[in-house]
């Protein structure tokens, strides 16, 4: 058996990068081309005061992504920790409430946009010339959509919840690629210009919301997750768990939309105010291709590194940190390169109007430098929130952008007028960073000693037990096969024992850690490595391998046995003296065994075998990133079917016997 597979503690380090941090990356490019689609197509128009009045409006509709962040991530990690704890009934009210009062406040804030639109707007910095605009398009996005958008993000939130990462995906990418179909239809073809790239953007979130509404249908009664109003509570648990965890999310959301409010404000106050917002507003959307792919990388890693650092493995949580640094480093400069080389071509992609290419150019120059800064900041924020330091990651979010950038804006605008404001997102993520960097140094030095430990090598265990591990398909015999096995030797097996044993080492309620002690929630490996995080940047099912790892061991060091099922195979690979077994059989013959065993369910029998051992198999190579079942994995592969049960357990015995 190979050793150097295991994503999570051995695969090299490279290719477990890749593995989690390409797919986030594919996910934020969807992010980006959402992002990007309305200031594209309306700058298509040529006219900068359309393109001004989106600047105007983002940070009022960034807020809808605040109240979505603050249920949705809130209610994500409740769930999580519920589910842990076999605690279905508060996973559900999580559920519910966090959808409900999301809602309900969107509601609130869309009345209030609707009474107060002209004073909000004209405070943002709204003039003759682009209050239509920003009223037409803040009505369609806000006041009529805002309820689907938020409906769609937390529903998205809920559904990864309970590990279905790649439906969630699949709700953003219908809401990303109707919106770059929608925007030219409504925008050219109907002739409606800003108000059409509102529509498009709100019929996309009507989408995505009722693709999500059908998800939750076919997940009605094989999860937790429910949107009945019954089950909605104010009780501490749920309520304060969901806000107490959404509002580091939903504070870093509304830092973004306070800062490009007080910039592009400023930047209004100024002669061809209108021109200045819409040269930002194109830089900031092309600064978001950055910002995303960074934050992708970033939020990829976060399982390894909350993994390790659970498993105080710290010497590889340094080695991903490292790698990812540097990764970081090379896209930015590249990056950065680029922009410095053709800042007025890509300018001229987003609108054809000289003198917004002009000022653009100059200003995508300046703000380009903050590139290196903000990613490299982006990581550090992430390895804080993966090691549990959520308090830390968020006072620098607060210092980046609630101090920093303030304080930047106000002094650079008195002293250097429009010039300072273009330098103050570069100056402000560079300092940013180098306050994140002493915190990481600082956090690498507490950890010193633990590395110095761990790089002793360890003394040799005084005496090793013989174990026989058995893996098994679903419906073959495994699990008897081992009990008399364990019989006829004289030794114990541990099988449902382990179960016990495991929750009380994890601290994990006993029914979980029956229910995914060996199977994974989606057959994925991806989206098992991301689903349900938690602050401690750690899932459940995480902490239930930590636990099981440390029981099995455990029992293998304290005497010989028969371990059934639960990588037990993997775990002991160097710690004990393993027979390595694998049971199998043909579908037909497991078929029957199942019904005889366990009775006729309304699955097919057939299908109960593929599900279960599917689930296994993505359990098992989640864990230990070597194949399921794959025969040079394993001493010995038998056929219960065609060698029979007892002759499975003869040969079994004889080779422990003999060996």
């Amino acid at each position: 058996m190979t050793k150097d597979n295991e994503l999570f503690t051995s695969m090299p380090v490279g290719r477990a990068v890749a593995k989690l941090a390409v797919p986030t990356v594919v996910s934020q490019i969807i992010v980006i081309l959402y992002s990007l689609a309305d200031t594209f197509f309306i700058g298509q128009i040529g006219d900068p005061n359309q393109i001004a009045a989106l600047s105007i409006t983002f940070p009022i509709y960034t807020l809808l992504t605040a109240v979505a962040n603050l249920f949705g991530i809130g209610a994500n990690s409740v769930i999580a920790r519920s589910l842990g704890q076999n605690d279905e009934t508060t996973a559900k009210k999580a559920s519910a409430f966090s959808f409900w009062a999301s809602i309900a406040l969107t509601a609130v804030l869309s009345v209030l946009l609707a009474v107060f639109m002209q004073p909000i707007l004209l405070f943002f910095g709204a003039d003759e010339f682009t209050l239509g605009f920003t009223t037409d398009y803040l009505f369609w996005v806000f006041v009529i959509g805002g309820i689907p958008t938020v409906a769609g993000l937390v529903l998205g939130h809920l559904v990864r919840s309970v590990g279905k990462t790649k439906e969630a995906g699949i709700g953003l990418t219908i809401g990303g690629v109707m919106n770059i179909i929608l925007d030219p239809v409504f925008i050219f073809v109907f002739e409606m210009d800003v108000a059409g790239a509102a529509v498009a953007t709100m019929l996309s979130n009507v989408i995505s919301m009722l693709y999500f509404f059908v998800v939750l249908a076919k997940l009605r009664k094989s999860s937790v997750l429910t949107l009945a109003p019954r089950y909605v509570s104010l009780e501490k648990k749920v309520a304060w768990g969901t806000l107490s965890v959404g509002f580091p999310a939903a504070i870093s959301v509304l830092l973004v939309s306070v800062s490009i409010m007080l910039l592009n404000g400023l930047l209004l106050s100024h002669e061809n105010g209108n021109i200045l917002s819409a040269a930002y507003g194109v830089t900031s959307k092309c600064g978001t291709i950055a910002l995303h792919i960074s934050i992708g990388i970033a939020q990829g890693v976060m399982p390894l590194i909350g993994y390790n650092y659970g498993a105080k493995n710290h010497k590889r949580v340094h080695e991903v940190c490292r790698l990812s640094f540097l990764i970081l480093f090379i896209f930015s400069l590249l990056f950065l390169v680029i922009v410095q080389l053709f800042p007025g071509t890509i300018v001229r992609l987003f609108i054809d109007h000289a003198q917004t290419i002009e000022v653009g150019s100059v200003f995508m120059r300046c703000w380009s430098w903050c590139v290196i800064g903000m990613s490299l900041f982006n990581m550090y924020n992430s390895i804080f929130q993966a090691v549990g330091k959520w308090k830390t990651s968020l006072l620098l979010a607060v210092l980046r952008l609630g101090v920093i950038f303030s304080v930047l804006c106000v002094v650079l605008n008195a002293l250097f007028g429009v010039t300072g404001l273009m330098w103050v997102q570069a100056i402000t993520d560079t300092l940013s960073c180098l306050i994140a960097m002493a915190m990481y140094i600082r956090f690498k030095k507490s950890l010193a000693g633990e590395l110095e430990a761990a790089a002793k090598p360890a003394a040799p265990p005084a005496a090793v037990n013989r174990v026989i591990t058995i893996s098994r398909e679903f419906g073959s015999g495994g699990r008897t096969i081992g009990k008399e096995v364990a019989a006829r030797l004289g030794i114990p097996c541990y099988d449902s024992e382990l179960i016990e044993k495991i929750a009380a080492e994890s601290g994990l309620a006993k029914e979980y850690v029956e229910q995914h002690s060996e199977y994974a929630a989606s057959d994925s490996l991806y989206e098992n490595a991301m689903a349900g995080r938690e602050q401690d940047g750690q899932s459940a099912a995480d902490k239930m391998w930590l636990a099981q790892k440390k029981v099995i061991t455990d029992l293998a060091e304290a005497e010989s046995c028969v371990i059934v099922g639960r990588c037990a195979d993997y775990i002991l690979r160097d710690t004990a003296d393993c027979l390595t077994v694998f049971i199998h059989a043909s579908d037909e013959r497991r078929a029957e065994r199942i019904v005889s065993v366990y009775g006729q369910r309304e699955e097919s029998p057939v299908q109960r075998l593929r599900d279960k051992d599917r689930k296994r198999k993505a359990y098992y190579e989640l864990y230990t990133g070597t194949s399921w079942g794959q025969a040079d994995n394993y001493e010995l592969c038998l056929d219960s079917r065609k060698i029979g049960m007892e002759g499975c357990v003869n040969m079994i015995a004889q080779l422990f016997q003999h060996a």
